[in-house]
């Protein structure tokens, strides 16, 4: 243990050397105290960086705004935050289901009589009586059919020959109809389905395969027929009061393409354009003349826009999940769970 020597005894040169050998120790401690600071700081910083990178890691669609699509082969499982045991298992009170019901009138009728003879007594047995009915909903065998358009012609007593005329939608000698070109629409902008498949399908449903090139000819005629419906909505949702808007990545010819949409209650709306933002946005003409309020999920171009503005409130419950799950903050749970926000199943 170090004592403090006997000052009096010290001569001036040796407390000049004390002195100077203090000081160098306090120089000594200074410098160490400055390394431990900066270590300290480095490692906080470090620490903090750690923490950023295992959270970026941690994301998925589950809790920030990342889409399914980026989860790739680590898609999550689904995991409800609702409280277990707070509701009973099946349908809630007050939610209406769904089941087949009998209808009045039957498209057909088949009877089942009892054998001709009583079995008991081998006596003819008289006319029955119906006493259960079951239905059974199916649908009938599907085949196409051919309507053949004939013109005809008369010749007057005044020598002039008078002839009928084909609809204007028979124009060739041999052609599909509205119908099936429906169907092939549907198939392809509704169920996603592809071209090649669509045009099999159409064969084993209906024993009528179309080719492709006939899938991407009924899909240019619905275009220019819905074309004016698309405008009218587009112009209609210029106006509404509040409009929902996203967009999701989709290939196109093998690149990457951005399917946008703008929606409200009633109203949908939906492009395809190869840009995200406002390149995307100028070329619809849609979002530039919305002036009300705008329901997104905070992506930059969308706060470029001279709208008012509202934050989408299932991303905040990811970011919220996210909050929870990886960063055990115990009040973002209660947060989501005393929202008036329906959650989704996953």
């Amino acid at each position: 243990m170090l004592t403090l020597p006997d000052l009096d005894r010290l001569s001036h040169a040796d407390k000049d050397e004390l002195i100077r050998a203090l000081f160098a120790q306090v120089r000594f401690l200074t410098e160490q105290v400055s390394t431990l600071t900066a270590q300290v700081a480095q490692v906080e910083t470090l620490t903090a960086r750690v923490a950023e990178l295992e959270g970026r890691l941690a994301l998925n669609s589950r809790n920030s705004s990342k889409p399914p699509s980026s989860d790739g082969l680590n898609k999550p499982k689904p995991k409800s935050l609702r409280i277990a045991g707070q509701n009973p298992n099946g349908g809630q009170a007050g939610h209406k289901g769904h089941t087949l019901k009998k209808v009045a009138q039957s498209d057909h009728t088949e009877q089942h009589r009892p054998p001709a003879n009583c079995a008991a007594c081998q006596r003819p047995l008289g006319e029955g009586m119906v006493v259960e009915t079951r239905q059974v909903f199916d649908i009938p065998p599907l085949r196409f059919e051919v309507a053949e358009h004939q013109v005809l012609e008369s010749r007057c007593t005044c020598g002039k020959v008078c002839r009928g005329v084909f609809p204007e939608t028979v124009s060739a000698p041999v052609q599909y109809g509205p119908h099936i070109k429906a169907v092939a629409v549907h198939l392809t902008h509704h169920h996603m389905m592809p071209i090649a498949r669509t045009g099999s399908l159409t064969g084993d449903l209906f024993g009528l395969p179309l080719s492709d090139a006939t899938v991407l000819a009924a899909i240019e005629e619905a275009k220019d027929r819905l074309q004016p419906t698309v405008d009218a909505i587009a112009n209609a949702l210029k106006t509404a009061p509040v409009a929902h808007a996203d967009e999701t990545g989709m290939r196109v010819a093998g690149k990457l393409n951005w399917m946008h949409f703008l929606a409200t209650k009633t109203l949908t709306w939906v492009g395809c354009h190869p840009n995200r933002g406002k390149k995307a946005f100028d070329s619809f003409g849609v979002l530039a003349e919305f002036f009300g309020t705008l329901i997104h999920d905070g992506w930059k171009s969308y706060r470029e826009l001279m709208c008012k503005h509202g934050l989408c409130n299932i991303h905040h419950v990811r970011e919220l999940t996210c909050l929870h799950e990886e960063m055990q903050q115990a009040w973002a749970k209660r947060l989501i769970l005393n929202s008036a926000v329906n959650l989704p199943p996953a």
